[in-house]
């Protein structure tokens, strides 16, 4: 018996000695293999274009992050679209009372009397949804009877005397569309839809065999603090401007221009020695909405900006000055200009082949693109 037990407890030290070093193998094998990946990972990496995307509040940037989606990314899928339904008809409802607020500044009456229930109806609205996720009833009928009323068309029309939203007279020329049942958004429908950016957003792309990646922040002052966060390993900054933010004023602070404030934010950004071997792009946007109060709202730029000499009706002109005064806030570094229309996507295709372009053409120090 005791010779048993003496075999036995051989037996299982070889065994057991045989385990540890069968689980010693596999440990090395999985270290090997760990080591690989972050290798490999660290290889991708070092091939990837960091883009830090800047400007301030309601530059455009978001959509510009769509357009990207479309044109790179194989677009918005049929669940995505519909995702935007809500926000959709929330700028919908917002922009209506926007205008009838605005009416009251402008002192521009109702045309017909009978819409004052509607106008009421409205106001006091706060959730234009039902359960289902349709627009309510009574909420479309009194978009629809307020739209054909030539008081608040006429209101609508003025909207840059009150900072009206940028997309409202898209949604309102469009309402009979998004206001009927089982609405479903357009690609051009969520390009207009306005958003707030909260915290950083990150969109992957591939264009040229090239793998771009692009970090857009939120714009308000109070998002600006995690700017911080993105500047390590940015190969190139992309800076919007609202062209025709020229005579406005910032919601945030009524005393401070729009386009003032951010020519300041443009300025520091050049001189912040962390960019200093930074490619910087200036995508100056929004050159529909800056053309239109040029040609034909009478805002011309000598109004608004001092320095302008030139022609009051000559946009070229109008938006080169502006160019040049963001030009002058880097000296010794190239920037890359680019007049865009972020709802265009034709135009911001155009814009961002010469972006990746001149990106890649640039060879940038710490990544091989060639």
């Amino acid at each position: 018996m005791v010779q048993i037990f003496h075999i036995l407890k051989f037996c299982l030290r070889l065994y057991s000695g045989k385990d540890i070093k069968e689980e010693k193998r596999e440990a090395k094998l999985q270290s090997s293999k760990i080591e690989q990946d972050l290798c490999e990972h660290a290889q991708v990496e070092k091939n990837v274009v960091r883009i830090l995307m800047l400007g301030t509040a309601e530059s455009g940037k978001t959509t510009l992050v769509k357009q990207i989606k479309i044109i790179h990314c194989n677009g918005f899928s049929k669940q995505e679209l519909i995702s935007f339904k809500p926000a959709i008809l929330d700028n919908l409802l917002t922009s209506m009372k926007m205008v009838l607020l605005g009416m009251g500044t402008l002192r521009i009456d109702l045309g017909n009397k009978e819409n004052t229930k509607h106008a009421a109806c409205i106001l006091s609205c706060s959730q234009c949804l039902g359960g289902d996720q349709e627009l309510l009833p009574f909420v479309a009928h009194a978009l629809c009877a307020l739209w054909g009323d030539q008081g608040v068309r006429a209101a609508a029309a003025r909207g840059y005397e009150y900072e009206l939203n940028d997309s409202a007279l898209y949604f309102f020329k469009n309402m009979s569309r998004i206001i009927a049942p089982h609405y479903s958004p357009t690609d051009a429908d969520v390009l207009r839809v306005r958003v707030r950016t909260c915290g950083i957003i990150e969109t992957q792309f591939q264009a040229n065999k090239t793998v771009f990646r692009l970090y857009d922040v939120g714009g308000q002052r109070s998002e600006r603090r995690k700017w911080l966060s993105c500047f390590d390993g940015i190969h190139a900054l992309l800076f919007v401007v609202a062209l025709s933010c020229y005579d406005i004023t910032l919601k945030e602070t009524p005393s401070v221009n729009h386009l003032q404030e951010s020519l300041e934010l443009f300025s520091s950004i050049c001189t912040n020695t962390m960019f200093q071997r930074t490619s910087l792009i200036l995508f100056l946007n929004k050159t529909d909405l800056f053309q239109e109060k040029i040609l034909n709202l009478g805002r011309h730029l000598r109004f608004y900006i001092s320095s302008y000499k030139g022609v009051d009706c000559d946009v070229d002109a109008a938006a080169q000055h502006v160019a040049a005064m963001f030009s002058v806030c880097s000296p010794r570094k190239p920037i890359y200009q680019h007049f865009t229309t972020a709802t265009d996507t034709t135009n911001i295709q155009i814009a961002l082949d010469m972006v990746i372009h001149q990106l890649v053409k640039n060879n940038l120090e710490t990544i091989q693109l060639l």
